[in-house]
């Protein structure tokens, strides 16, 4: 069963509050169960960054996830909603690709953005919510989203919302096994051949400062392995590095 919602401050708040709510009444919500909204009235992107969205024309939603993987693997799940999401997109425009960690892109252009926010006890995930935000019918965005686009603008043609939900939940559905510690390499190679900027020589702003630099890989931690112009290579996190587009 999943959740309609008409106007929400938060799918990811919404979902993580009503999932700590069933645990302190010792009860557990179904894996994959989903929460969908047509508006969020303060919709959030990884970090401290805003999510924008009109009314009634992208998806919305958060999942809830149970995956038994152990915190220290919890880049694990990055790949497999990466890698999945994805898949999903490919099959209305070609070129997606994943820009790391989280986003995704065509050409240089976001289609797609993701927050996943993890439950850990004892060390184990307990829970996972994964929130997205995907570009489907939006035309006009502020100007304050430097880069924006959606499967309109790519494909020029127009999506039933509710369709495109359903359908989206499906691919989760199919991808659901792969969501395990054994399919990690496997997860992890899709993940990387499809990952925007692989082995291209492009401008990044580590430190306030512009450098040269070529993305080699990624770690098991979901660093960034950024080869410089000397040829050395280095690790870095979520906000550390800033593409320039």
């Amino acid at each position: 069963m999943n959740q309609h919602l008409i106007e929400t401050e938060s799918t990811n708040a919404w979902l993580m509050n009503l999932a700590r709510e069933r645990r302190g009444a010792g009860t557990a919500l179904p894996d994959l169960y989903a929460v969908f909204t047509d508006f969020q009235t303060a919709g959030r992107g990884a970090g401290t960054n805003k999510w924008h969205s009109s009314r009634g024309l992208n998806i919305l939603t958060s999942i809830y996830f149970e995956t038994g993987l152990a915190a220290a693997d919890q880049f694990v799940f990055n790949l497999w909603f990466a890698t999945s999401t994805r898949r999903f997109l490919a099959r209305y425009v070609p070129g997606v690709l994943i820009k790391w960690p989280n986003d995704m892109y065509v050409r240089d252009r976001k289609l797609a953005g993701d927050l996943t926010e993890h439950s850990v006890s004892k060390g184990l995930l307990d829970f996972t919510v994964a929130g997205i935000g995907i570009n489907i019918n939006e035309v006009n965005f502020p100007d304050w989203i430097p880069n924006p686009t959606s499967l309109f603008l790519e494909s020029g043609k127009r999506y039933d919302i509710g369709t495109m939900q359903d359908e989206y939940l499906s691919v989760l559905q199919e991808c659901r096994p792969m969501l395990r510690l054994e399919y990690a390499a496997a997860l992890r190679e899709e993940y990387l051949s499809h990952l925007y900027r692989l082995n291209e020589k492009r401008l990044y702003l580590i430190h306030r400062q512009q450098i040269i630099g070529t993305i080699r890989d990624i770690d098991r931690f979901g660093q960034l392995i950024l080869e410089h112009s000397d040829g050395s290579r280095h690790a870095y996190g979520f906000k550390e590095v800033s593409y320039v587009l």
